[in-house]
C-alpha cells in the first residue's frame, strides 16, 4: 500500500484485558505500526482483506446498504446547510435583516468545516468512526433547528457554524465508505454519494428560491428538510452502521480514557484559535474595516502567528498522536494532492456565492431565472465529479488527467473575464466547462487521498485535506468578495455619476441615487426620471461588469499553482488493488478469524 514501514504486521492470539472487554476473550490480532511509530494490535475481525474473503452477500446486506443510504442522507444535509442559504443570502437578509454580518452566514460554514474535518478525521481513526458520524449528525440536527427558528442574521450565523462543523462528518464518506469497499472501487462509491445529492447540489438555488416564493415558511424550509434528513441519518447510523469498535482497533491497548487524556489539546486549541482569528481578519478587510486598519492587520497577523506556533508545536513539542502531524507533509505526493484539492475548492466556494450576484447585476433581476442559472455551478461540479470518480479507477495516467484538466480550468475561468452584457450564452457555457473540470479534479483527489496512506491513517490524511480545503474555500470567498466590493466601491461612482448627471439628475440628488441603487428603489430620489433611471441602470451594469472582470483575472495565479501541483501529484494505478481495509461487524455468515490465525498484511 503506501509506506511499507507504516504497516508492519505480526499475527498472534491474545487475551483482551478487562479494561477493553467485559471478560477475557481469545482473539486473533494483527499488529499495525503507524507511520509515527504508534503500535496497535487490531482484531482480525475488523480487517477486510481480499475481496474474495468478504462474507457472501456482504455488499447486498441490509447493514451495508443501510450504511450507504445513511451516508447519502448525511451528504444531502451538508448541501442543505450550505448551498441553499448561500444562494439566497440577499433574500434572507430582506426577511430577518438587514445585517452587516450577512456574508458570515456563508463564511462561518467554511470555517466550521475546516475545524470539523481535522477533528473528525483524526479522532475517528483513534476512537472509531461510528460516534464521530453520529455526533456530527446530531450537531447538524441542532444547527438546522436553530436555523429554522432564527429571527435574525446573527442567530443564522450560529446555526451555520454548527452546520459547518457537522458537515465534516456528513461529507466524510471517503473514509466511512472508502474503507469498506475495495481500493479500486473507492472512486465509484464516492461518486454514488455525490450523485445522491444531485437535487440539492445542482438545483439547490432554484429550490431555495421556490421555497421563498411559494411557501409560507420561505427559506426556512431549507432547514426543515435538514431536520427531517438528519433524523433519518441518525437512525440509520444507529441501527445499521457497525464499523469496528474501539476495542477491536486497540486490542490490549490503552483505554478510551487513557487515549482521551493523551489527545493533542494544545494543538487543537492553537489550530482552532489561529484559523478563526485569521479568517475573521480576512473577512473584515475592505468591508467592515479598511485593509490598513489596526483591527484587520492585528487579527490577520495574530491568526497567522498562531497557526505558525501551531505548526512548530506539532513538530518540536508534542510527542504523542498530533492532531496534524508534520510527518504527513514530508510526502510530496500528499502535499500536492492537498494543494490541488484546496485550490479546486477555492473555485467552487467562491462561485457559489458570486454567481448569483453576477447574474443579478449583469443579466437579469428575475428571482427564478437567477435560481435556474445558478444551478450551473452545482451541476457542472457534479457532472465533473461523476467523471472523476470513474476516471481514477478506470482511466490511466491520473497525473496527466489532473494536468490537462487544470490547464483547461484555468483557461475557462480566465475566459470569463471577457464577459459582456450581450454574451449570456458564452458566460453560461464557460461556467459549465470550468466547473465541470474542477469537479473532475475534485473527485480524483477526494478518494485518491485515502489511497496514499495505510488504513489506520486515512481518517487523519483525509481530515487534514478536508480542513485545508475548507480553509482555502473560506480564504477564496473572502478574497474574491473583497476584490468585488472594493472595485464596485470605486467603479460605481466613476460610471454612475457622469451617466446620471448627463441625463439630467441634479448633483445634490446623488446620495439619494446611490441609496436607491442599493435598495433597488428610486422613488425617493429628487428629480428622478425614467431616462435617468435607464442611464443609471446601464452605468451600474457596466460598473459591475468591470469589477467582475478583475475578480476573474484574480483566478489566474491560483490556476497556475493548480497546474504546478497537479504536475507533482501521483498516478494512482499502483494503489488500486482489490483489498478491503475494514469491514462492518455483526454480519451473518462472517466466520473470519474463527479458529485460525491471519497471516500477512490485511490492508
Amino acid at each position: 500500500m503506501a509506506d511499507e514501514k507504516a504497516a508492519a504486521v505480526m499475527t498472534g492470539t491474545v487475551g483482551k484485558s478487562e479494561s477493553s472487554a467485559d471478560h477475557l476473550e481469545e482473539v486473533n490480532v494483527v499488529k499495525k505500526i503507524h507511520a509515527d511509530g504508534t503500535i496497535n494490535l487490531v482484531d482480525t475481525h475488523a480487517i477486510g482483506g481480499a475481496l474474495e474473503e468478504m462474507p457472501k452477500g456482504y455488499y447486498w446486506s441490509v447493514q451495508f446498504i443501510g450504511t450507504v443510504v445513511a451516508v447519502c442522507c448525511g451528504s444531502i444535509c451538508a448541501y442543505l446547510g450550505w448551498v441553499l442559504p448561500a444562494n439566497t443570502l440577499a433574500l434572507i437578509n430582506e426577511d430577518i435583516g438587514p445585517s452587516k454580518d450577512l456574508n458570515w452566514v456563508a463564511t462561518i460554514w467554511t470555517i466550521g468545516s475546516a475545524i470539523g474535518f481535522l477533528l473528525v478525521g483524526r479522532l475517528s481513526d483513534i476512537f472509531g468512526r461510528k460516534w464521530m458520524v453520529m455526533g456530527t449528525s446530531v450537531l447538524g440536527l441542532a444547527g438546522c433547528i436553530v436555523g429554522a427558528t432564527a429571527k435574525n442574521i446573527d442567530t443564522l450565523v450560529g446555526a451555520n457554524l454548527m452546520n459547518g462543523i457537522a458537515a465534516a462528518g456528513q461529507l466524510s464518506f471517503g473514509i466511512v465508505l472508502g474503507e469498506l469497499v475495495p481500493n479500486k472501487h473507492r472512486g465509484p462509491v464516492v461518486t454514488l454519494v455525490f450523485l445522491s445529492s444531485l437535487p440539492f447540489a445542482v438545483f439547490g438555488p432554484i429550490i431555495a428560491r421556490t421555497f421563498i416564493l411559494k411557501t409560507a415558511a420561505g427559506w426556512r424550509w431549507s432547514y426543515y428538510l435538514g431536520i427531517i434528513l438528519s433524523g433519518i441519518t441518525i437512525l440509520l447510523y444507529q441501527f445499521l452502521y457497525h464499523p469496528p469498535t474501539y476495542e477491536q482497533l486497540h486490542v490490549s491497548g490503552k483505554t478510551k480514557w487513557e487515549q482521551f487524556k493523551e489527545l493533542d489539546f494544545v494543538g487543537i486549541f492553537l489550530f482552532i484559535a489561529g484559523t478563526v482569528i485569521f479568517l475573521i481578519g480576512l473577512s473584515w478587510g475592505g468591508t467592515t474595516y479598511p485593509w490598513k486598519s489596526a483591527a484587520v492587520l492585528c487579527t490577520i497577523i495574530l491568526g497567522a502567528a498562531t497557526l505558525i506556533v501551531f505548526g512548530l508545536y506539532e513538530q518540536y513539542v508534542f510527542k504523542g498522536q498530533a492532531i496534524m502531524p508534520p510527518r504527513l507533509f514530508k510526502k510530496l505526493e500528499y502535499v500536492a494532492i492537498v494543494m490541488v484539492a484546496c485550490i479546486a475548492a477555492m473555485v467552487y466556494y467562491a462561485l457559489t456565492v458570486l454567481w448569483p450576484t453576477i447574474l443579478g447585476t449583469i443579466y437579469t433581476t428575475d428571482v427564478i431565472k437567477i435560481g435556474w442559472a445558478s444551478s450551473v455551478v452545482g451541476g457542472g461540479i457534479l457532472l465533473g465529479q461523476t467523471f472523476g470518480g470513474i476516471a481514477i479507477s478506470y482511466l490511466p495516467k491520473v497525473k496527466w488527467q489532473l494536468i490537462i484538466l487544470s490547464i483547461l480550468g484555468t483557461a475557462f475561468l480566465a475566459g470569463e473575464a471577457g464577459l459582456q452584457p450581450d454574451s449570456y450564452a458564452t458566460f453560461i457555457t464557460l461556467g459549465v466547462l470550468a466547473t465541470f473540470v474542477i469537479g473532475w479534479i475534485d473527485n480524483i483527489v477526494f478518494p485518491g487521498v485515502t489511497l496514499l496512506w495505510e488504513s489506520q491513517d486515512i481518517g487523519l490524511a483525509t481530515g487534514v485535506l478536508g480542513s485545508i480545503r475548507a480553509m482555502g474555500g473560506a480564504v477564496a470567498q473572502t478574497i474574491y468578495v473583497s476584490i468585488l466590493q472594493n472595485k464596485v466601491a470605486t467603479n460605481l461612482p466613476a460610471y454612475v455619476t457622469p451617466a446620471a448627471t448627463n441625463a439630467g439628475l441634479p448633483i445634490s440628488s446623488l446620495p439619494e441615487l446611490f441609496a436607491g441603487i442599493t435598495a433597488g428603489n428610486f422613488s425617493s430620489v429628487p428629480g428622478i426620471t425614467p431616462d435617468i433611471i435607464a442611464a443609471t441602470g446601464a452605468a451600474t451594469q457596466e460598473a459591475y461588469l468591470e469589477s467582475f472582470r478583475i475578480v476573474f483575472y484574480a483566478t489566474i495565479p491560483f490556476g497556475v499553482l493548480l497546474i504546478i501541483f497537479s504536475a507533482l501529484s501521483p498516478n494512482f494505478e499502483k494503489y488500486l488493488s482489490m483489498n478491503v481495509a475494514k469491514r462492518l461487524q455483526n454480519m451473518k455468515g462472517d466466520m473470519r478469524g474463527e479458529g485460525k490465525e491471519k497471516e500477512g498484511d490485511a490492508v
